[in-house]
């Protein structure tokens, strides 16, 4: 519709080395509990998401992509220079509906995104306090 305005969001690495612009709607927060995500941040994952044809990265090379294994089917996103993690993706989507995950601590603005699930709540460290308001999700359940 004209005049409606188009919600852009900014996020980076704490280098700076990276930065990236969302232009479009951020999907609500997801939380990771599984062994990788907790290994990738050092706790757990808190992601939103968007449609990675609405994610510009300014990157000078610093955005380095890591595959677990090659039955992974996941690839997470970190600053070379820095090593904070920035995006996680599913390594075979259709590249005209392919998201990417963005940890949800490098967006620069994340008014209104709340926690909206929980999963792999089995695997969740003993230090960790879960949502109660989120739906939560054990591997069982995925």
């Amino acid at each position: 519709m004209a005049g409606e305005s188009q919600q852009v969001t900014h996020g980076g690495c704490l280098c700076g080395a990276v930065k990236y612009t969302v232009s479009g709607p951020l999907r609500p927060i997801w939380q990771c509990h599984c062994v990788r995500c907790q290994k990738t941040t050092g706790n757990f994952m808190a992601a939103s998401g968007a449609l990675a044809t609405n994610i510009a990265v300014d990157q000078t090379g610093a955005l380095t992509w890591f595959s677990p294994d090659d039955d992974a089917n996941v690839a997470y996103a970190f600053c070379r220079h820095c090593g904070s993690s920035l995006f996680w993706r599913i390594v075979d989507q259709d590249p005209a509906d392919e998201h990417w995950s963005i940890c949800a601590g490098t967006l620069d603005d994340a008014v209104g995104l709340r926690t909206e699930a929980v999963w792999f709540t089995d695997h969740a460290a003993a230090h960790t306090h879960l949502d109660p308001g989120a739906e939560h999700l054990a591997s069982t359940d995925l």
